[in-house]
């Protein structure tokens, strides 16, 4: 009952943030534009919390899985890594491509719009996957919803389900996930599915903990 209240607040929060915060802001010293249907980078914890722990090197090839701003595929490609960067949301791949090019690695990264690993084809393969799950309880309305709410963590199953076949053989998932979000039910679909988890972070926020987890098949 606590998480559900602390997940209805979050979603309160969340919107508000959306709706009058800025549309042009700094993280880890790098400028994202977002609108109101693309999640702000700079007001939650799991975006900078993630960036702050890729470790893509040169040689590697990133997928970026729901990119939203394209954070995490700027990171990426800063650090060395090829990067492929999708959201479903349109909105998402418009101003992804937009930050993209701001930060100047348009050469290193492609974004794609689709649901998941649609867009891609079935011999592409990656050494790291960076997925930010939506986890919070409620029915996705708007696309922007879509980043927010995972109902019976089917997008996860999904996720888990098909990632198998886009990972090279040493490759792993960083997944980041919160503790009102029931982690558990999260890893005991990947791990019926095949997966292998360790925790590489974590950090406490305000109502819950933020955890990074490094899969592998």
């Amino acid at each position: 009952m606590f998480n559900n209240l602390k997940q209805t607040f979050g979603t309160w929060c969340i919107r508000k943030i959306q709706k009058y915060g800025p549309h042009r802001v700094s993280v880890l010293g790098k400028t994202y534009e977002i609108s109101e249907a693309v999640f702000n980078p700079k007001y939650y914890y799991t975006s900078e919390f993630m960036a702050r722990h890729i470790n893509a090197a040169p040689e590697d090839m990133v997928l970026d899985m729901g990119t939203g701003s394209g954070i995490q595929a700027v990171t990426a490609a800063q650090r060395g890594g090829r990067v492929v960067a999708v959201d479903i949301n349109p909105e998402a791949v418009k101003y992804a491509k937009k930050n993209v090019k701001f930060n100047g690695v348009e050469e290193r990264v492609s974004v794609l719009q689709g649901d998941l690993f649609s867009p891609l084809s079935n011999d592409d393969r990656f050494d790291i996957i960076l997925f930010t799950p939506p986890y919070l309880k409620g029915i996705a309305r708007t696309n922007f919803d879509r980043a927010l709410f995972d109902h019976n963590k089917t997008l996860a199953l999904r996720f888990f389900e098909e990632a198998k076949r886009h990972l090279k053989e040493n490759g792993y998932v960083q997944m980041v996930y919160s503790s009102i979000a029931e982690p558990e039910k999260i890893l005991k679909i990947s791990d019926e599915l095949g997966w292998r988890h360790m925790i590489i972070a974590r950090k406490k926020g305000v109502f819950e903990e933020f955890i990074i987890y490094k899969l592998t098949r």
